[in-house]
Order: structure tokens, then C-alpha cells, then sequence
């Protein structure tokens, strides 16, 4: 029988982007992913044209959730770690989720998420959509470290 792990780590990873922190009061739907790129794990989401339809987030958009890290999603070779289009994924309503922090943030923050390096900030800038609504930081950390981000649970940061 092959040995698939034999190493640990000291200290392993306390998440994944994308992955859900917590089941406190969480909330998904289904939703369709309408757009020929995809929509990543961790990404926020807007409604799409058509019916339970679902597009990335943009400036002016009605945000719907935030997709949720599923590993039993079949993988894109152009774009990994994602729902495909046309794929009925799961985004989260209201919950807490583990993202990537793309700089400095802190605990009460207003939550922002950079298009281009997808990420999520602080404030607002170019390439960064957002505030996303009703969220906030909920744990602090450095630029590159999993931060959970609190989604209509906490009460909300003020509008950048």
C-alpha cells in the first residue's frame, strides 16, 4: 500500500481562501456561474443575466456571496481553484470564510477585494471592488496570511 504522507508540519495551516471558518450562523445558495472565466474560490459574486445566474463582483454590481472552496469541483487547466462556467456552485450569504489578505489588515475593517491579484484589502483602489457589504475583518493579519472575513454577521465598518 503507497504512504501518502509521511512529514508533518509544526505548525500546518489554520485555512484555505475560500475555505469556510466556522458553521456559526452560515448561509449558501446555488447559483449558476454565467461568465467564460470562471469564478474563483473565494471571489465575491454579483447576479448574472439570466435566472440564479452569477458573475464576479463588479463596481455597480448587486453583490449575492462570496464562492465557497469546494475540492470535489472538477479543475479548469486555465483557471485552477475555481467554479467553471456553466458549474452550479455554492456561495456563502452569511458566514465567516478564510481569504487571503493582500495587505495590512485589521479585526473591524471594512472588506474590499482586489480583482487583480485576488485578494482582499482594507480600502478601496484601483483594480479593488467593494466595500463588500455587511462584511468586516474579523482577525487581523499581514500581507500573504489567511484571514476570516465576517459576512452579515458582525457589525458592519463604516463605507470607505
Amino acid at each position: 500500500m503507497a504512504t501518502y504522507q509521511t512529514t508533518y508540519t509544526n505548525a500546518p495551516p489554520k485555512g484555505l481562501h475560500g475555505q469556510i471558518a466556522s458553521e456559526e450562523k452560515c448561509n449558501k445558495i446555488s447559483r449558476t456561474v454565467e461568465n467564460l472565466g470562471g469564478v474563483r474560490f473565494g471571489q465575491p459574486v454579483q447576479r448574472g443575466a439570466a435566472d440564479h445566474g452569477v458573475v464576479p463582483f463588479a463596481a455597480g454590481g448587486e453583490f449575492i456571496g462570496i464562492a465557497v472552496l469546494n475540492p470535489a469541483v472538477p479543475a479548469d487547466v486555465l483557471v485552477p481553484d475555481s467554479y467553471p462556467r456553466y458549474f452550479t456552485g455554492a456561495f456563502m450569504t452569511m458566514g465567516t470564510m478564510y481569504v487571503t489578505a493582500g495587505g495590512a489588515v485589521a479585526q473591524g475593517d471594512a472588506v474590499f477585494y482586489n480583482t487583480l491579484t485576488h485578494r482582499y484589502v482594507n480600502a478601496a483602489g484601483t483594480d479593488i471592488v467593494g466595500p463588500i457589504p455587511d462584511a468586516v475583518f474579523d482577525t487581523s493579519g499581514a500581507n500573504g496570511a489567511i484571514v476570516e472575513i465576517a459576512l452579515r454577521l458582525r457589525a458592519s465598518a463604516p463605507a470607505a
